[in-house]
């Protein structure tokens, strides 16, 4: 529709000021305007006002009055030359003179505008900075409260801990005196009980050589050597013997606490006794003469003797012995030269002998390269050529949709494609789920289904065109009317009036809401965009 250029107005002007009044037409609700410092320009559809002035004004100090009461708009323009009178408000100015003094009133207005914003903007960093600094100072005033405070408890806890470690040093029970309380884990000889000259029983500690004298005794009737040789002697058959050896035993008894630190013990001396009387009877027959004739006075060296001619005994048994169970390795090698006898070397610094693997077995290896065939031999075609050839021919049959020869036998089910759509239409993918829709619309063009839900997705998609003829399509096959499709036609009804809204079509929508409510009138969701859209329609109409 072209412009209305309204040319009615009425002028006059001071000293410093110029009044211009114009009538509005059409009782407009907003009139948008445009000064520049020669320029004015009043749009408000269809008609528009333009204003070439004479002289420069103030378009800062200048104002604009809406009157609507009156219908008119009155404009006060403060003049840039106070005193200069005007002989006229418009400059007479041909066609291309108007389209220049535009153009340099958009620049005008474009450099004031930049102006403008970067005052602003520097204006804006200035408080930025004078916010900072403020805050800068709020937080340090805050922190040095903070250390104060701190300082001043810190003091008060020193000197309240001061006074505590004073207080603290002076003994609490200074005029209570300590006792010395006795040992008890410290060590006590043992005690010896005796009767004294009355009858009473009474201990005392024993000294160290009675303690030392009561334990060689203790140790010497647990001698294990004593009863092993009181029950060789028993066994002996010989009655003379066993009496030679019975007073010896009482001998070594007698004596026991005497030898013990020349011998290191009884129990090897006995040991010795007991062989050397089973090997030698007629030695322990003059030992035994002796030491009955000798008497207590020569006892101590009869019984050294003895123990020394038993430990020489035993020592040349001992390396008899060991002799005949490991020979000296020299004599060894020796006779096993001598034999002929095969001997293992030292093989310890020897490389130990590599296994050798097994040969491997025969087999055979199938390798399968993937076909590229092209209409013509490699050699005589041209690659760019028929890949491009290819390329098209893909992008043909992407536009008619599926491949059947790719597809699975359960691809080519519509019941199993409305199965895939509905997956996809609940995890958001509605591309996907129209594009499953589609398919099965081409395999089955009379299930309504297909119809139905395709029509959902396009709605979610904002494609509310294609959503209507889906909706459409899907009530003509929902034929006869009954109660197993009733939801169906309620949703396909409901769905159609909301898209009809949302082209601006409430007169064509609002009935299809209505509609798809008589069918179903306890569902809430239809009474609440029925609802929705008659509030949203009415209150644009106003």
């Amino acid at each position: 529709m072209p412009a209305i250029v309204v040319k009615e107005y009425s002028w006059r002007q001071t000293d410093d000021s110029v009044v211009v009044s114009t009538p509005l037409f059409g009782n407009p609700k907003n009139v948008d305007l445009f000064t520049s410092t020669n320029y004015i320009k009043a749009s408000y559809p269809p008609f528009v006002l333009e204003l070439f002035l004479w002289g420069n004004i103030l378009e800062h100090e200048s104002k604009c009055i809406l009157d609507k009461e009156q219908a008119n708009v009155v404009f006060t323009l403060k003049k840039a030359d106070l005193g200069l009178i005007w002989p006229s408000l418009l400059e007479d100015l041909d066609k291309h003179a108007k389209k220049e003094r535009r153009t340099q009133a958009l620049e005008q207005a474009q450099v004031m505008a930049e102006e403008r914003a970067k005052a602003r903007s520097e204006k804006r960093h200035k408080l930025q900075k004078q916010a900072v600094r403020a805050q800068i100072n709020l937080d340090t005033a805050t922190l040095n409260k903070i250390d104060l405070l701190r300082d001043t408890e810190r003091k008060q806890a020193m000197n309240d801990f001061e006074e505590w470690r004073c207080t603290m040093q002076n003994p609490i029970l200074s005029s209570i005196e300590g006792e010395v309380q006795e040992n008890r884990k410290a060590y006590r000889p043992p005690l010896k009980w005796f009767k004294d000259e009355a009858g009473e029983l009474k201990s005392r500690e024993m000294t160290q050589k009675e303690i030392l004298n009561q334990g060689l005794t203790l140790k010497m009737e647990n001698s294990p050597a004593l009863k092993q040789l009181e029950q060789a002697r028993v066994e002996q058959s010989d009655i003379n013997d066993t009496s030679l050896n019975e007073s010896r035993i009482e001998e070594i008894k007698h004596h026991e606490s005497n030898v013990a630190h020349f011998t290191g013990g009884s129990s090897t001396a006995l040991q010795d006794v007991q062989k050397s009387n089973e090997s030698d009877s007629s030695s322990s027959s003059e030992v035994s003469e002796s030491d009955c004739t000798t008497g207590e006075t020569s006892s101590f060296s009869t019984t050294q003797s003895f123990i020394k001619e038993m430990n020489e005994k035993r020592l040349k048994k001992f390396y008899s012995e060991r002799a005949e169970k490991s020979p000296k390795p020299g004599k060894q090698i020796i006779k096993n030269v001598l034999t002929q006898k095969n001997f293992k070397a030292n093989t310890i610094f020897d490389e130990p002998k590599k296994a050798i693997p097994l040969p491997r077995q025969n087999g055979i290896i199938n390798v399968k390269f993937s076909e590229r065939t092209f209409p013509t031999p490699a050699r005589e075609s041209h690659q760019v050529e028929e890949q491009e050839w290819l390329e098209k021919q893909a992008a043909a049959r992407r536009q008619t949709g599926f491949i059947l020869e790719d597809l699975r036998p359960e691809e080519l089910d519509p019941q199993w494609l409305k199965d895939k759509g509905d997956e996809f239409f609940k995890a958001g993918n509605y591309l996907g789920a129209i594009s499953a829709y589609s398919h099965g619309i081409k395999l089955s063009p009379k299930m309504s289904s297909l119809y139905s839900n395709r029509s959902a997705a396009h709605y979610a998609l904002g494609n509310y065109f294609r959503c209507t003829e889906d909706c459409s399509k899907a009530l003509e096959l929902m034929v006869p009317h009954c109660k197993g499709n009733l939801d169906s036609r309620a949703k396909c009804h409901a769905r159609r009036g909301a898209a009809l809204c949302k082209l601006s079509s409430p007169q064509h929508g609002i009935p299809e809401l209505e509609a798809a409510l008589k069918l179903d009138p306890e569902n809430a969701t239809i009474k609440r965009d029925l609802l929705a859209a008659k509030q949203y329609f009415d209150i644009h109409k106003q």
